[in-house]
């Protein structure tokens, strides 16, 4: 058994020198994150690797696509919202304000009921829907905070109206196409029907390298159709952070455990996510949690650990792919010899 480490590229990445340390160190895929597509930065890495695959360096890319994610618009600077208040949603192209905030999903709201939950910036704000509405709706603020431009929006128990494919998706899987990237990560994916439109679509653009796909779960729609959607992909990622909107925290470790177990049982490969060593975005070494939190996953039986912010942002990628490293040979030595 071997566990490889996935790097997600960002400024902290942004020379040939920090990527061939980490590469160095232990990182085997590098991860480009298409909610954030910096083209002309995504030119000059992965041109950066290519030199480094000619020096006998062993990388492999990731593209991770945007998919259907809502986010907040139209705030000049921020909005303050607070605990109690009754404010309004709505889906029309307006400037938002304090009493009415816009977001950027194009379809009808009524599928938001009375009593269900909004989460905006990754759940750090809560609101609840109290009136329903064709393009406006009234929510109870529940949980205020500061809300500010193109901060997510999460409906966990809204099962609303996407294209499987989407135009910034399409325009996404062209360049990823003429890449050649290795894996492509499917965001909020909810059956496996949305996997087959994917693969369809790539077949049909006649590729020089077909992509391995990557099947996100992060929604409670794809837990419940968890079996077909892993017949369907070559892999799976426990995409911990939207999950843990979705779902109630303290179920994300059991369902961690049950999605790798049921990828391993259909031979295929899996992958932990988010926050593995959240402390060193800031901090030179990660906290005795977060390396417990590794090496649990390590003994789940997991194929990869990915790492976001630590390596996109963090002050210390280096050093956050060479402690992973450790904890990983060390979990690996002594599994094998328990066993």
């Amino acid at each position: 058994m071997s566990v490889g480490i996935i790097a997600t590229f960002g400024p902290s990445l942004n020379t040939i020198e920090v990527l061939r340390n980490i590469i160095k160190e232990g990182a085997n895929i590098i991860r480009f994150n298409f909610s954030h597509a910096d083209r002309d930065a995504f030119d000059k890495i992965l041109n950066d690797l290519e030199n480094l695959k000619k020096d006998g360096y062993k990388i492999k890319t990731l593209a991770d696509l945007q998919g259907n994610r809502i986010r907040v618009r139209n705030i000049d600077n921020q909005i303050e919202t607070k605990n109690n208040e009754v404010l309004k949603i709505t889906n029309l192209n307006i400037k938002s304000s304090k009493s009415t905030i816009s977001i950027d999903y194009p379809y009808t709201l009524s599928q938001i009921k009375k009593g269900n939950r909004i989460y905006i910036d990754d759940g750090n704000i809560e609101l609840e829907c109290i009136k329903e509405g064709d393009k406006e709706i009234d929510v109870y603020v529940k949980r205020g905070g500061i809300i500010k431009n193109r901060k997510g929006v999460n409906l966990p128990d809204s099962n609303l109206y996407f294209p499987t494919l989407n135009q910034h998706d399409i325009n996404d899987l062209k360049y990823i196409l003429s890449k050649n990237f290795d894996m492509i990560a499917l965001s909020f994916v909810r059956n496996s029907n949305e996997i087959s439109v994917i693969r369809k679509y790539i077949k049909n653009e006649e590729p020089k390298k077909y992509p391995i796909i990557i099947s996100k779960i992060e929604n409670k729609w794809a837990i419940r159709n968890l079996n077909s959607i892993i017949e369907n992909s070559d892999g799976v990622m426990v995409a911990r952070g939207d999950l843990g909107i979705s779902l109630p925290l303290y179920k994300i470790p059991f369902f961690q455990k049950k999605i790798i177990k049921q990828a391993k049982e259909k031979s295929k490969f899996s992958i932990v996510a988010t926050q593995i060593f959240e402390s060193m975005v800031e901090h030179y070494r990660p906290t005795r949690a977060e390396i417990s939190d590794l090496a649990n996953a390590i003994e789940d039986g997991c194929n990869y650990i990915m790492f976001s912010a630590e390596t996109a942002i963090g002050k210390y990628p280096i050093d956050t792919i060479r402690i992973a490293k450790s904890v990983i040979k060390y979990s690996l030595r002594y599994l094998k010899n328990e066993s």
